[in-house]
């Protein structure tokens, strides 16, 4: 049992730089550069997949794939024997199997670690790219989907949500009615803290655009009239189904990652 898990550790580490983007969602910019959704969502894609290249030939380069093959086919070879071996109940075989676990638990640390190099080199320009560049230019969603692909809820959003948008709205207002107090110019204060509660009403009545102007136009308004300029927000979504950039990111590094490995020749099977 503790070599499979080691050998399932191994492939997690594999596909990591795939699956990271999942936890480490960026702050986005509410004025991107791209805002058309095809293009942003085929940039993204692009962006995706040269990352999938770049991560492949750094583990041609970083690692002896020969030896990494060999090693997962006698790791398999022995797991495979092994659950055989489980459920003929064959005691002989158990117990001769079982001389060999030290053997082949350090075998998976090996592989863990011919792994783990070429990923962490990885990390480095692929967290600059996702947190520098992507959210600057491309904002916070990339694409529309004609259904909702959350399928654990809220826990992990995929697509956009009504409810999402409308908690987006209500604390970006609180925080712009906190800024108008803070005016000394009781017209902008008013100004602002009207746009505020008109966004929230728009917002409630599926005017999600709308809401989203108005908060832009407050935050004009606040920036007017204080020293320090104040960092705009605005809601993640501007309509139900979008496709958030991070989401689609990786599900483009999942969907290609498989295809780049078989063209690079660095895929692993555990079958």
């Amino acid at each position: 049992m503790e070599g499979l898990i080691a050998l399932l550790f191994t492939q997690y580490l594999s596909s990591l730089p795939s699956i990271l983007p999942l936890q480490l969602a960026p702050p986005a910019s509410a004025h991107p550069y791209i805002t058309n959704m095809m293009s942003a969502s085929i940039l993204v894609s692009i962006v995706a997949v040269a990352l999938q290249f770049f991560y492949a030939l750094l583990r041609l380069k970083m690692t002896d794939m020969q030896k990494l093959r060999r090693i997962m086919k006698e790791i398999n070879d022995w797991r495979r024997e092994y659950m055989d071996a489980m459920r003929k109940q064959d005691k002989e075989r158990i117990e001769r199997l079982r001389g060999k676990q030290d053997y082949m638990n350090r075998l998976n640390m090996e592989v863990m670690q011919m792994n783990f190099r070429p990923m962490i080199v990885f990390m480095i320009p692929m967290l600059i790219i996702w947190w520098a560049v992507l959210p600057q230019v491309f904002g916070h969603t990339v694409a529309i989907s004609p259904i909702s692909l959350n399928i654990v809820g809220d826990l992990l959003p995929i697509t956009c949500t009504k409810s999402m948008i409308v908690k987006d709205v209500n604390s970006i207002t609180e925080e712009l009615i906190k800024h108008a107090e803070g005016l000394q110019n009781s017209i902008a204060r008013d100004q602002v803290t009207s746009l505020a509660r008109e966004a929230r009403e728009l917002v409630e009545i599926g005017q999600y655009i709308p809401a989203r102007d108005r908060i832009l136009a407050a935050y004009s308004i606040v920036n007017a009239n204080v020293e320090s300029k104040v960092q705009e927000r605005v809601p993640s979504c501007t309509a139900e189904n979008e496709v958030l950039l991070w989401a689609w990111y990786a599900i483009a590094s999942i969907a290609f990652s498989g295809i780049v490995m078989k063209i690079t020749r660095t895929e692993m099977s555990i079958n």
